[in-house]
Order: structure tokens, then C-alpha cells, then sequence
């Protein structure tokens, strides 16, 4: 097993750390369970010390 991995979720235009982490597998997989605080749309990510993974896109109702 390798590092842990945490999600990042842009809001008001800086990037915060969600209250999450895993273990990132031999095969750079993970899995994660994160709510997103803010409703609508929401930019997030993944971060890795200080490597970040590409935006993806997520909308909360």
C-alpha cells in the first residue's frame, strides 16, 4: 500500500481540504466517501502530497 490521498473541494475560489483521506493502492486506485458542504455545482479533486489529480465536476441538490 502506498500514500493516502485526500479530497479538495474549490470554494469561493481557494481549495480546501475535505474531511476525508484513503489509501492510495499498489495500482494508484482508491476509494473515497466525501459530502460536498456546499449544494449545486462543485469543483473537486484529489490530492496526493503535492500532486493534485484533474477537476472533475460533481452537483449536490
Amino acid at each position: 500500500m502506498g500514500s493516502r490521498v485526500t479530497p479538495q473541494q474549490k470554494q469561493h475560489g481557494k481549495w480546501v481540504t475535505l474531511p476525508a483521506s484513503a489509501p492510495m493502492a499498489r495500482n494508484h486506485s482508491c476509494s473515497l466517501d466525501v459530502k460536498p458542504g456546499l449544494k449545486g455545482r462543485s469543483d473537486l479533486r484529489i490530492v496526493n502530497h503535492d500532486t493534485s489529480s484533474a477537476v472533475f465536476h460533481v452537483s449536490m441538490r
